[in-house]
């Protein structure tokens, strides 16, 4: 009898643990309803031209989140490239440099924590 109940303590234990650490797993808090503005939200590039665009990370009550990185691509490198992350400041403003590099158009992709946010990019000619 006394296995038995050794056995149904271990299991209650268990159980417990998978319980909580379940609930630990969820979705932080600043990822529900977070929110990307770019600025500018389209941009017109030159060959070797760098120009600043910036990304301000909001949580779902509008306040601004610092420290965190945010990631960007270009969907089309060979026509601009982008700085690849960059962490936000105290205002939850980060700052990315945008290169021309040839002609054609391509958006770049502002991503964390499974959001996203995009900008176009157009080759214009000087």
């Amino acid at each position: 009898m006394k296995f038995f109940n050794q056995k149904a303590l271990f299991f209650s234990l268990g159980c417990l643990c998978i319980i909580l650490l379940s609930s630990c797993a969820q979705t932080l808090p600043y990822e529900e309803g977070m929110r990307m503005l770019v600025s500018p939200y389209k941009l017109s590039v030159g060959s070797g031209s760098e120009d600043k665009v910036f990304v301000k990370l909001l949580d779902k009550q509008g306040g601004s989140l610092f420290g965190m990185e945010i990631k960007a691509t270009s969907t089309s490198p060979t026509v601009a490239t982008v700085t690849p992350a960059a962490l936000t400041d105290a205002a939850g403003k980060a700052m990315f440099t945008v290169t021309g590099i040839s002609p054609g158009t391509t958006n770049i992709i502002f991503s964390i924590a499974g959001h996203k946010a995009s900008m176009e990019v157009i080759y214009i000619e000087h």
